[in-house]
């Protein structure tokens, strides 16, 4: 499968370069339905094709793609699509567990896959049935895409490829990991909370990415460490505005559902009003945040206490300089001006409305 070539066009079809990625994804993951042992398996691919349904927006497979057309401004061949479908799996995996691991009930509104396997399982061990079916379906998600994501190059080209992929596992597992250790009674540090960002969401976010589809192109050292310097402060910005709207709720929208709250998740915003709250405050904040059980009273009182301090306002700042930063680096890398073009609606819609702030 082919995408279509962007050769003639002033700007990529984004819509048209996810779809064929998803088409890609499912024509593998049928095949694997179709083998041997598909029909040993048919609960795991039921939970498995209902997530990945769920509304994901195919970021790093697209950004693996802008990787290839910053290099070659023509049509992806098979290995850059298979690329790109692999790192779908490879987000499938991470986010499987990373539910699990936060107990989360529900992502875009539907059951995590924990929870789906419960459903399936005995009723007097469903907890337990959904949560060890989780960990194996993010294991399986994983595996295959180490298949999808091996071999897809020849040659010197091939070494480099492998020697991004290989990093990206090993720094989204150790993001993970400081995101635990930072679960503690305090509420971190803004140089810990960055830190964070950089493993969980800047390097397997964008970096590595765009850095894979480049590579497969052709890329040399130049080309792929350009794509790490519009990778970070873009990574940065899209994880703090995230984290921003879990703590903000004004006219232009209802919040989110204060689960960064209250599971206690170190971030910048939450760092920083720590730094700049009154010690009652910070000791008020501190007997609110991580209580899993948090009323929607006490979530606003926690809320109200966060505005207060000035931090929502710093880290709107915080983000509108990593944009600007990551759109100042676009303009000067070596990348192909229909893939620039792309990059900075991606940039846009990485941290969408900031202009209005």
């Amino acid at each position: 499968m082919v995408a279509p070539t962007t050769a003639s066009q002033q700007q990529l079809d984004m819509t048209a370069l996810r779809l064929t990625v998803e088409e890609t994804l499912f024509a593998f993951l049928q095949q694997k339905a179709c083998g041997a042992d598909g029909p040993l398996m048919t609960g795991m691919f039921d939970v498995l094709r209902d997530f990945l349904g769920g509304g994901g927006k195919r970021v790093r497979p697209l950004y693996c793609c802008l990787g290839w057309s910053s290099v070659e401004n023509a049509a992806m061949d098979s290995s850059a699509l298979r690329a790109a479908a692999g790192l779908e799996l490879f987000h499938t995996f991470a986010l499987v567990h990373d539910d699990l691991i936060d107990g989360s009930e529900l992502r875009h509104d539907r059951p995590t896959a924990h929870r789906a396997f419960a459903a399936l399982g005995p009723e007097e061990r469903a907890a337990w049935f959904g949560e060890s079916a989780a960990v194996l379906l993010g294991d399986l998600c994983e595996v295959w895409s180490a298949e999808l994501l091996g071999g897809v190059a020849d040659g010197a080209e091939q070494a480099v490829v492998r020697g991004i992929v290989d990093r990206m596992r090993g720094e989204l597992v150790l993001g993970q990991y400081l995101d635990l250790l930072a679960s503690g009674d305090d509420c971190g540090s803004v140089e810990s909370a960055l830190r964070v960002i950089h493993y969980k969401t800047t390097k397997y976010t964008v970096e590595r990415p765009m850095q894979i589809g480049a590579a497969l192109a052709g890329a040399g050292p130049e080309h792929l460490a350009a794509c790490a310097a519009y990778a970070r402060p873009l990574g940065e910005a899209f994880q703090m505005y995230d984290d921003l709207e879990d703590v903000v709720v004004d006219g232009a929208g209802s919040g989110t559902d204060g689960r960064d709250l209250r599971e206690g998740k170190h971030t910048v915003v939450l760092a920083l009003a720590m730094r700049h709250a009154r010690p009652a405050a910070a000791e008020r904040l501190r007997t609110l945040v991580g209580d899993p059980s948090l009323s929607e009273e006490r979530l606003a009182e926690a809320r109200a206490l966060i505005a207060a301090t000035g931090a929502p306002g710093m880290v709107r700042r915080m983000v509108l300089e990593r944009r600007e930063e990551a759109l100042t680096i676009l303009d000067r890398a070596p990348f192909h001006p229909v893939a620039k073009e792309a990059l900075r609606l991606l940039t846009d819609l990485a941290v969408p409305g900031v202009g209005q702030w």
